[in-house]
């Protein structure tokens, strides 16, 4: 991605995952939200607002180390009226000044509001203990699902699941119970970000003669 100091030359969302706790955060980072008239920074902007539809928790970030100027405290009533979870992260800490930032009163306020410095590091440690307070770590045997979206896709998969093992003893033919199997896995992926069609398949290849 090309990262310059002029606004608006993040069109596209760049993702990332990375595991905090045993807990896997997708990261999304995405163009500045504001006003332009520009049609291909507009694109960019409706992305963000996108990703902060569909995002579990929202980082805010604000160049802590001047005052803010207006267009630069939209994403953070996008972040504030969104009815999701939010942090507030002022960056910059390390040139010092760091400005005191007032939300209006009808905003959701920031489950934190943390200091940061890219330079230093300084406030990771604190960001890392506002995500985990947010989001634990499940405890050992246990499932832990965030979200509507992912227990929709847990009961996809159980659901898809009986449906093989019901196929399987009722007699229906291998490839009945590989669409259910595959359907079982495609809702696991959403969980996971990840897939293992091949493998699965694989081993069902060693059961099975599929289509005969």
């Amino acid at each position: 991605a090309i990262v310059t100091d002029i606004a608006g030359t993040t069109r596209d969302t760049v993702e990332e995952k990375a595991t905090l706790g045993g807990v896997l955060l997708r990261l999304i980072d995405t163009a500045g939200i504001r006003e332009t008239a520009d049609t291909v920074e507009k694109l960019g902007v409706e992305r963000s607002k996108k990703a902060v539809e569909d995002a579990d928790l929202i980082l805010a970030l604000l160049d802590g180390s001047a005052p803010p100027a207006p267009e630069a405290l939209e994403p953070l009533a996008l972040a504030a009226r969104s009815g999701k979870p939010w942090l507030l992260l002022l960056t910059k800490s390390d040139l010092g000044g760091v400005q005191d930032v007032q939300l209006d009163e009808d905003w959701r306020a920031p489950e934190a509001v943390v200091s940061l410095s890219s330079v230093t590091h300084e406030g990771f440690g604190a960001l890392e203990a506002a995500v985990r307070r947010l989001y634990p770590a499940p405890r050992a045997g246990s499932a832990l699902v965030t979200n509507a979206r992912q227990a929709e896709a847990v009961r996809r998969a159980l659901d898809s699941v009986r449906a093989a093992k019901e196929a399987l003893l009722g007699g229906m033919t291998p490839d009945v119970v590989l669409t259910e199997v595959e359907q079982a896995q495609t809702a696991l992926g959403e969980l996971t970000g990840r897939t293992a069609r091949e493998d699965m398949v694989a081993r069902i290849f060693e059961r099975f003669c599929v289509g005969k």
